[in-house]
């Protein structure tokens, strides 16, 4: 009695310790260490392990405690899916049995959870009362015998852990002897595997809930980068560079469709690269020069030209049959949890046909597998983002070596550990990798249309700016136009009343013989004469403007022989220069010009009579000489008229050959004129094929103009 009140107090006490336990830490390793600490010291058992199921029916001991070396360890090594064979699972899924082996007897008893009763605890007349599905005792198949014999294993005791409805492993108990398990210890195991269970769910929330939030927190840093106030370029690198490094990646690449027409492809890449595909380190190029890339290849223009771009696990393009497909465990997880994602995923791209021509540039990585996300925002395709996943190798202990043969199928003479290396084996891309990059290629398509909106937004305020600029300085034009027009109106009508009104106040003296000798009578003609070569020296001005802007001014071009042109300007000139004072001085070192000698006379005539206006003393100097090479067509002429006068403002100097423009409002009222003769000049010398210049250092300083020619045709 005193024993049995001891193992009722040591089964509170463990059941306590567990559940506390459970409650301390979510932590499911430490749970379950503790769990078959807990259970072997209660059992006064040999050994307890736990057994977790692998997706294709093989096993690990994932957890384990041994009673000093009585037992072999365990503990991380893998068995084949053998070793508990389908039906023996499927007993453990559908029945919910426990198995109870007794290794001398060569007996098994399989019992469900509900009732633990064994055949020895029961009388005639219950086992008559019992359904026979209830319990079942039968003798256990030999190769099993030899089976935990091999393992040293004289009585076993397995309970089956679930997961929800899914069979998750097994909580088992292994002694050297043959032990007879109570109904207590019974209850006890079967408390404690409900206890994993409920740790189980708990791991796997927490699980849940730490990916989430790793998840979460990798999604806040790129969002802050993609906010930061970097240039374009360097964000996306950031990105790029963050993403594949948070998703186990070797290397990455994001292509971005050009916006326009007149912007280029962007693509940034980090991480191995295929070998013939890098940007901006002499990647290959097509025949008409331009870089390759990977994006061009047929693989990615389908998967970016698709409108309705739902969810592919599998390549784009082909037939279900034709692709590398994922592990059946896998392909249903990411089928059922990604099926509204437009991730896509080669897992071996030299399985994959429609990467056959590209499949040689990875030859020198270790690129194995590739995940390809179009990045669209509606219906608007923007780019791709790829992911390189490299071959991984493999590393397996197993519990003895294991013949696969099924002609020769033996149980393993010795559980010794055996390393199975495999090489080369394609990554695997797991349903929370796959979300973490279809959350990234969210926030990646809103950011790029979100700075495509922003570029054309600044383009078109830039444009309205330059636009409302170029109003501007139309208005200003037009009103400056406006302006030089009035003035000229203001002048030239006064221009044109002088001469008129003198001629008109001579001609009434001669019409009423106001004059008292012949002389006084010939030089009222004189003025009057002069009066009018001086009014229709203005018309002319105006009506050779009006021509030139028409575009209706004709010249004759010819050989001219310049010294006797420029000696008949000089004497033009000479009485009123005799009159105020300033020499005339010609110098003329050419024979010849190729020009209409009307219009050159003209232009010659308009830069002396300016110079003499506008000189008050010193001199004037008409030069003719060969000008240096300013063309490949032949020699040239430079005439230059210079004068020692007024100068000009360095500010207005490239604005006097503009009509009806002056040096300013004041040189007008001194000195008169219309403002048209040196635009009239500049216009004739353009007709003849030649070029004036205007050069003064300032007020003061004289001036100089200076035309250029052609020597001859």
């Amino acid at each position: 009695m005193p024993s049995q009140s001891r193992k009722i107090v040591t089964k509170e006490a463990l059941l306590y310790r567990m559940t506390n336990r459970i409650r301390q830490s979510l932590e499911l390793e430490t749970i379950l260490m503790t769990t078959a600490a807990e259970l072997r010291s209660f059992l006064e058992i040999d050994r307890v392990k736990v057994y977790r199921f692998e997706p294709d029916g093989s096993g690990e001991v994932i957890a384990e405690s041994i009673d000093g070396q009585r037992l072999p360890s365990l503990q991380g090594l893998h068995f084949p899916a053998s070793d508990i064979p389908p039906h023996a699972r499927e007993m453990f899924v559908k029945a919910k049995t426990r198995s109870i082996i007794n290794v001398p007897a060569q007996q098994i008893t399989l019992n469900r959870l509900g009732n633990v009763a064994t055949t020895g605890d029961l009388t005639v007349e219950e086992v008559q009362k019992t359904n026979i599905e209830d319990i079942l005792q039968r003798p256990v198949d030999p190769c099993h015998v030899e089976y935990l014999t091999n393992m040293g294993v004289q009585s076993s005791l397995v309970v089956p852990i679930f997961h929800g409805e899914q069979l998750w492993g097994l909580l088992a108990a292994h002694h050297t002897t043959p032990k007879i398990f109570t109904d207590e210890d019974l209850l006890i195991v079967q408390l404690l595997a409900d206890q994993v269970s409920v740790a189980l769910g708990q791991s796997h929330l927490l699980s849940e809930a730490r990916a989430k939030t790793r998840q979460e927190t990798l999604i806040n840093q790129i969002s802050t980068l993609l906010h930061t106030p970097q240039q374009v370029g360097q964000i996306l690198e950031n990105v790029l560079k963050t993403l594949v490094n948070a998703s186990g990646c070797s290397g990455g690449r994001l292509y971005i469709h050009s916006s326009d027409p007149t912007t280029a492809t962007q693509v940034y890449t980090y991480g191995d690269q295929p070998q013939l595909f890098l940007w901006g380190t002499q990647p290959q190029t097509s025949g008409t020069g331009e870089a390759l890339l990977l994006e061009a290849e047929p693989f990615w223009q389908q998967l970016m030209a698709k409108l309705n771009h739902t969810s592919n696990i599998n390549s784009a393009g082909a037939a279900d049959g034709e692709w590398q497909s994922l592990s059946t465990e896998q392909l249903s997880i990411v089928q059922a949890q990604l099926s509204h994602l437009n991730c896509h995923i080669v897992p071996d791209l030299y399985q994959e046909p429609l990467l056959a021509s590209v499949a040689p540039t990875f030859r020198s990585t270790r690129i194995r597998s590739i995940l390809v996300m179009p990045l669209w925002y509606g219906k608007q395709a923007l780019g791709s983002l790829t992911l390189f996943r490299d071959e991984i190798d493999t590393e397996i202990l197993w519990a003895g070596r294991f013949d696969p043969d099924d002609r020769n199928i033996r149980v393993r003479q010795s559980f010794e550990a055996w390393r199975e290396l495999k090489l080369g084996q394609t990554p695997q891309w797991h349903p929370t990798d796959i979300k973490l990059v279809q959350a990234v290629g969210s926030h990646l398509g809103m950011a790029l249309m979100q700075n495509r909106l922003y570029q054309w937004e600044r383009e078109n305020r830039l444009l309205v700016e330059m636009r409302n600029r170029e109003l501007d300085t139309a208005r200003n034009v037009a009103e400056e136009a406006n302006r030089m027009k009035s003035d000229f109106l203001s002048s030239t009508s006064h221009e044109l009343r002088t001469p008129l009104a003198s001629t008109l106040n001579y001609l009434k003296l001669l019409k009423e013989g106001f004059y008292d000798n012949e002389e006084e009578l010939k030089e009222y003609i004189g003025v009057a004469y002069q009066s009018a070569e001086n009014l229709v020296a203005i018309i002319n001005d105006v009506l050779d403007i009006a021509k030139i802007e028409a575009g209706r001014m004709n010249v004759q071009m010819n050989q001219v022989v310049m010294g006797p042109l420029l000696s008949e300007q000089i004497r033009m000139f000479h009485v009123e220069s005799r009159h105020k004072g300033i020499p005339l001085i010609l110098e003329c070192e050419v024979e010849e010009v190729y020009a209409d000698k009307g219009k050159l006379k003209q232009v010659l005539t308009n830069l002396l009579s300016n110079a003499l206006k506008f000189t008050q003393s010193g001199e004037i100097r008409l030069t003719a000489r060969k000008a240096a090479a300013i063309s490949a067509t032949g020699e040239w002429v430079e005439i230059a008229v210079t004068d020692t006068g007024i100068g000009i403002d360095s500010n207005q100097r490239d604005h006097l050959f503009e009509p009806f423009v002056q040096a300013d409002g004041s040189i007008k009222r001194r000195y008169g004129g219309t403002g048209l003769g040196l635009t009239i000049c500049k216009r004739l010398v353009e007709i003849m094929g030649g070029r004036i210049f205007l050069e003064s250092e300032g007020l003061g300083m004289g001036t100089t103009v200076r035309l250029q020619l052609p020597i001859g045709h």
